[in-house]
């Protein structure tokens, strides 16, 4: 028999790889009946920017057998990457496993969605709407929703899952540049590097992981220029070792400022075994996090993000073995050179090219040409650019976390107010509430954190 009783009716906003895993999870934990509705206007949801990318070239950074989303489950997407042909593929693997095209992992997660939704199809509808929200409000004990689109929504619960933005612009853009034809604003884009030519010179503006899948994808592609990679650091994404999560590098006395945390790594680095390498220390210190950011004072958080976020990030992030292999033939090559400069101006030049003002580390600035500029500087990371957000901090309904890089909420991802106090109803899960938890970026910790707190969110009294 169906069930009689009202359904809760969940609205996911944003059906990336964040809302989907959330909608999984919620799916399987609720024994009753649930009328979920994800807002996302791409066309599939599990997506999101890092795998809607269907060049072949853009790779998960973590082996297959790390990527599952369902705890007890282990090697679920392997099992599945072979059941669909996929694996085996020597091009993927390596000794660590299997890092296959990100566009496939992406369609795992939808086929997992589908399935899930299959086996409760008698007690949970969802509904897909390609919009996004334009406000959510909390009114007599509900949410309402209006979207771009102009529906209007309620909700029982609201769970805020929109990722990544496109790149920030590294500064202004002279007349012309953008529409040039010249720029490449977001490499996430179809066919965002088409329009470069074999023999073009070309600046890529950031040195992290989406540099890494650029200068991939240009080489796949025949391109054969010079291309110059920039950033302030000219720190460069590190490659994977040995993978294990199981040491305990904090011990019986948590450090209390940033620079006690980077001793701690230090010390820990220096001490471990040879074999095992600093890679373990890395993996390890991250499930210890949350617990390790939440005792620190909001000074020394913030002290963290100035001083220490770019080394923590390309030795967290790690690429995988064929694009450091890709990478390091470009390099030797003379193909790729990495510099440490900061872009101050961009601008059309008399010849069509793009005139650049580069700025190095305590040095002059100095004007160089090139024939196009890749914008890979990462996400935007000021959240309170998107208006959904703008508009929730305006009325009160919610507000930053200590060190400005996205929400403030509790450790069960409740939505906190201008006042600190948890709205209930109102969640938000994934890389946008990564200040509040130390970490919350790669696809393994945000599927294990919304398995640990979705019972919340569905406990919780309409």
């Amino acid at each position: 028999m169906p069930p009689t009783s009202s359904p809760l009716r969940l609205a996911i906003v944003g059906g990336g790889f964040t809302g989907a895993v959330l909608a999984i999870h919620a799916v399987r934990a609720s024994t009753g009946p649930l009328d979920i509705v994800v807002l996302e206007p791409r066309p599939e949801l599990g997506r999101g920017v890092a795998y809607s990318t269907r060049d072949p070239n853009h790779r998960i950074n973590v082996p297959s057998d790390r990527l599952d989303i369902v705890a007890g489950e282990t090697g679920a997407a392997t099992a599945w990457l072979h059941a669909q042909g996929i694996l085996p593929d020597p091009a993927c693997e390596d000794g660590t496993g299997a890092y296959v095209p990100r566009a496939d992992y992406g369609a795992y997660i939808g086929a997992v969605l589908a399935e899930t939704l299959a086996a409760a199809s008698d007690r949970v509808r969802l509904s897909h709407l390609r919009t996004t929200a334009a406000e959510v409000r909390g009114e007599a004990g509900a949410w309402q929703i209006l979207t771009q689109s102009g529906e209007r929504l309620a909700a029982d619960r609201v769970a805020l899952c929109f990722g990544h933005a496109v790149p920030a612009l590294p500064c202004r853009l002279g007349p012309g540049v953008a529409e040039s034809g010249r720029l490449v604003a977001d490499p996430w884009a179809a066919d965002a590097l088409a329009g470069i030519g074999p023999e073009a010179s070309v600046l890529v503006v950031g040195t992290g992981l989406t540099m890494a899948d650029v200068v991939t994808s240009l080489g796949a592609g025949g391109h054969r220029g010079p291309i110059t990679a920039v950033s302030r650091r000219g720190l460069l994404p590190k490659a994977h070792g040995l993978f294990r999560m199981d040491l305990d590098v904090v011990g019986t006395h948590p450090p209390a400022t940033a620079l006690d945390l980077l001793r701690l790594v230090r010390r820990q680095v220096a001490s471990v075994d040879p074999a095992l390498g600093w890679h373990p220390v890395v993996d390890s210190l991250r499930t210890a996090l949350p617990d390790l950011w939440s005792s620190l004072p909001a000074a020394e958080k913030r002290r963290v993000v100035r001083r220490l976020l770019p080394f923590w990030e390309v030795h967290r992030f790690r690429i995988a073995p064929q694009i450091a292999a890709a990478l390091t033939e470009a390099r030797a090559a003379g193909r790729l050179l990495v510099e440490r400069a900061a872009v101050t101006g961009l601008e059309l030049g008399a010849d069509g090219r793009i005139a650049t003002l580069l700025r190095p580390g305590g040095g002059e600035t100095t004007r160089r040409s090139f024939d196009a500029v890749v914008l890979c500087t990462g996400p935007e990371r000021d959240v309170s650019r998107n208006p959904l957000v703008a508009a929730l901090l305006a009325d009160g309904t919610a507000s930053l976390d200590a060190v400005g890089l996205g929400l403030a909420v509790d450790r069960r991802s409740h939505v906190l107010d201008r006042d600190g106090r948890p709205r209930p109803g109102l969640y938000a899960y994934g890389p946008m509430t990564r200040g509040s938890f130390g970490e919350m970026t790669g696809a393994p910790d945000i599927a294990q954190h919304i398995e640990r707190t979705v019972g919340d969110l569905l406990a919780e009294p309409i």
